[in-house]
């Protein structure tokens, strides 16, 4: 069954240029707000759909300058033969390098025969659907492709709008499964004849002595209407496409259905009439508690090793990237100005990375997803460094400063040894990527650290080979101190954190000492303890010592603590500091 190899758009939309290569099977389609994701599937429909008209405007046209045509060339692949017929489509077709993703103008050996299909809508607004091949535009030549064969590429969709395919209408999916066993027209007149005879036959009260006086009337004003009736108009019965519907066995017409149910419920509709193995899915969440997700996607093939279909899905969902294989995520990002004056390599002013199949790469789509949708990841070595950052960016909220995430900025988990895998992941998607992590281990970092620092990814840590406890509890000041034990005490109890402070104090002070005759040789004991007993070493807790102790404090903080975090909150466009 035919499939997409190749989608170049320029000038369309929100798009001056992207170039894009999708995989067969499913491919979703992720990005931040208005970045272009519903305007690459319209791209794909337009172009491959079973129409001889668009009602295009100014509006589709990349910054309303309709001097510059609109361009979408699709490239499919896996062609039926008929689409393969040299008789036809010899002039067409060309050749597809599966390993490079070059298209030749030419078919070879060891490359796979397709067809371009290239969409171009002018100035004047009209559009013309061709074939294109560099070797007959250079002569001017142009084929349309008959309709019978736009039939076998032409996308389906699952929009967000989907009552009309549970009735018999012109473009319903049940049109499409019962065309060839259900005349529709048909048995809409044959309704409305029998409509009329009944209605001829009924004795309807009243109406005859509203006869007899129209009749008079008209007989006085001299206008000939002899014996008059009341029958049904033939117009005004006449049914129209949509007029049958599905109902249940309550006799609720199914169009009433929830918005998920009806969703899933057109989708199996949908892959059982459709002629064309590619489907098109906007917001594939949409309506769906999360065990419906897994339904509907495992529908669209998400499980499928060999899948039937090519599947384009956009979503803001990170229960559906859960659900994903790894190398079934796209990611669209717009190319800043600065790197489109001078990356030669990036000349469009948006582009698509994909998402590479291994263990890493699914672990941190499952762990990670909601970071998926940020502009801007904060990798963070633990729980604990993500609860610090949410806890100060939470502190920051209260007092009225700025949120990383209103600037697009949210954080990962690391989960330690995958750190720097999981960041290099992120930035190899376009996402500006930075580290927080502890420095406790310098010696073992300084290659990954270099390594991650060469790509682009910013790298925070405390310094002085400080874990995030010892930062805490060597740059805090000692009016802090009761508190931070107070929370490992509702955390943890009295009596285990008094234990704890002995073990690692060889005994040389307890609990008691530390709160009421508090001095600074006992700093080091404490953030033994607290990293060793995981006193704070989860995201709430964490969360907590920043939101109640550290923001409130955090100008009396050493600059050995409040630097790196205050340089990370720059980083993501905010600041750290939680008053001036």
């Amino acid at each position: 069954m035919p499939q997409i190899r190749h989608v170049h758009i320029k000038n369309f939309r929100a798009i001056k240029e992207l170039v894009w290569r999708p995989r067969p099977g499913l491919n979703c389609l992720i990005g931040s707000g208005d970045s272009g994701k519903s305007t690459i599937l319209d791209a794909i429909e337009i172009a491959l759909s079973a129409r001889q008209s668009y009602p295009f405007t100014d509006a589709d046209f990349f910054k309303l300058d309709t001097t510059n045509p609109i361009e979408i060339f699709v490239t499919i692949g896996a062609l039926d033969d008929e689409l393969k017929n040299i008789d036809t489509y010899g002039m067409y077709l060309r050749g597809f390098d599966d390993s490079s993703g070059e298209i030749l103008d030419e078919p070879q050996v060891g490359l796979e025969v397709v067809l371009t299909l290239k969409l171009t809508v002018e100035e004047d607004l009209d559009a013309d659907w061709l074939l294109y091949s560099q070797r007959t535009s250079e002569d001017d030549l142009g084929r349309r492709l008959p309709w019978k064969h736009r039939e076998l590429i032409a996308p389906a969709r699952l929009g967000t709008a989907l009552n009309h395919h549970l009735a018999w209408g012109n473009r319903s999916v049940l049109n499409k499964l019962s065309e060839e066993t259900f005349n529709v027209s048909s048995a809409l007149a044959d309704i409305g004849r029998a409509t009329r005879e009944t209605f001829s036959n009924s004795e309807v009260a009243g109406v005859d002595e509203l006869l007899t006086r129209v009749k008079t009337i008209a007989n006085q004003l001299g206008v000939p209407v002899g014996d008059l009736q009341a029958q049904l108009d033939v117009n005004s019965v006449s049914l129209s496409h949509g007029a049958i519907s599905l109902h249940d066995d309550d006799k609720t017409p199914l169009r009433q259905l929830g918005t998920g149910s009806s969703r899933l419920l057109i989708s199996g509709l949908q892959k059982a009439a459709t002629t064309s193995s590619i489907l098109l899915v906007d917001e594939a969440e949409y309506g769906l508690e999360p065990y419906r997700i897994t339904r509907l996607l495992n529908e669209l093939g998400s499980k499928e090793q060999e899948p039937e279909q090519q599947v384009f899905i956009t979503t803001h969902s990170p229960y559906v990237l859960r659900e994903l294989q790894a190398n079934q995520l796209h990611v669209l990002q717009k190319i800043s100005k600065v790197e489109q004056l001078f990356s030669p390599s990036s000349p469009g002013s948006h582009q698509i990375y994909s998402l590479n199949e291994g263990s890493v790469e699914q672990s941190t789509l499952r762990v990670c997803a909601e970071a998926f949708f940020s502009r801007a990841v904060i990798v963070c070595e633990g729980k604990t460094e993500i609860g610090l950052v949410r806890g100060i960016d939470l502190y920051n909220q209260e007092s009225g400063k700025d949120s990383i995430q209103a600037h697009g900025a949210y954080w990962a988990n690391g989960e330690g040894q995958p750190l720097f895998e999981r960041a290099t992941i992120f930035r190899k998607l376009g996402y500006r990527t930075a580290i927080l992590k502890d420095s406790d281990k310098s010696a073992e970092d300084i290659d990954p650290t270099s390594a991650a620092q060469s790509i682009g990814i910013a790298v925070y840590e405390w310094g002085n080979n400080y874990a995030t406890e010892d930062a805490l509890f060597f740059g805090c000041p000692e009016r802090v101190i009761p508190e931070l034990i107070q929370l490992a005490v509702d955390r943890k109890t009295r009596e285990t954190i008094n234990s704890n402070i002995e073990y690692y104090s060889d005994n040389t002070f307890c609990l008691d000492d530390c709160l009421e005759n508090f001095d600074d040789s006992m700093r080091a004991a404490l953030s033994i303890a607290a990293k060793k007993k995981s006193w704070f070493k989860d995201i709430q807790p964490a969360e907590t010592v920043a939101r109640s102790i550290i923001g409130p404090n955090y100008d009396d903080f050493s600059e050995a603590f409040t630097t790196p975090l205050n340089e990370l909150f720059f980083w993501a466009g905010a600041t750290a500091k939680g008053r001036e």
